[in-house]
Formats: C-alpha cells, sequence, structure tokens
C-alpha cells in the first residue's frame, strides 16, 4: 500500500509541485534572497565593475583585445565571488534542501489526507 501511495504522490507532486514549491514561505524566501534590496546589495554587486575600470587601467597588457579579454574574465570572477559572498553571508540554505524539506511536508499531508 506505502509503495501505491508513494507512486501516487510522485504522479502528483510532477503536476503541481512547481505551485507547491512557489507556495511555501521558505522557498520562496530562498527563491527572494538574490534580489538587490539594500545598498549594500546594490554596492557587493557594483564591485565587479569598478575591479574592471582598475584592472583596465592597470594591466600590463599591450594588446587591446587581450586587455579586454582579461577585463572581462577578471569581472566575471569578481562577480562570482559577490555572488558567493552574498549567499554566504545570507546563510541561506541549498534550492535542492529546501525543495527536499517541502516534498517530505507535502507527503506527509498526502499520507494523513490523501491530497496534496
Amino acid at each position: 500500500m506505502d509503495d501505491r501511495s508513494r507512486e501516487r504522490f510522485e504522479a502528483l507532486w510532477r503536476e503541481q509541485g512547481y505551485r507547491l514549491l512557489r507556495e511555501d514561505g521558505e522557498y520562496r524566501q530562498l527563491s527572494e534572497s538574490f534580489r538587490l534590496k539594500t545598498g549594500g546589495d546594490f554596492l557587493l554587486f557594483g564591485i565587479p565593475l569598478l575591479v574592471g575600470v582598475v584592472f583596465m587601467d592597470m594591466a600590463p597588457i599591450e594588446r587591446e583585445l587581450l586587455r579586454w579579454l582579461a577585463t572581462a574574465a577578471v569581472v566575471v570572477v569578481a562577480f562570482v565571488l559577490c555572488v558567493w559572498v552574498k549567499s554566504a553571508t545570507g546563510g541561506s540554505k541549498s534550492a535542492a534542501e529546501v525543495e527536499r524539506r517541502v516534498k517530505e511536508r507535502c507527503y506527509e499531508r498526502f499520507r494523513q489526507t490523501g491530497s496534496l
């Protein structure tokens, strides 16, 4: 019986899982955590531009095209680091972890009530 109910739940989850995730407060908070909300967020994402401008002026690369490509690479790395800093300081959990918890809660509710 438990295997059949699990299969039925998985089918319902495939159909309605995205809607259930959007309705969950913890998942919604996680998905909104990368939005720019404060002045610190704007500063954090402005840093890669500043790094790019400084690198462009100070790079000892004679060829213009190579300097632009190197600057683009430095800006991308700086942006990735800023996103990592924002997520590390926010203390947020991974999306997969939150989705697994929401799915477990929905499965328990499904076992008790028979519907999502």
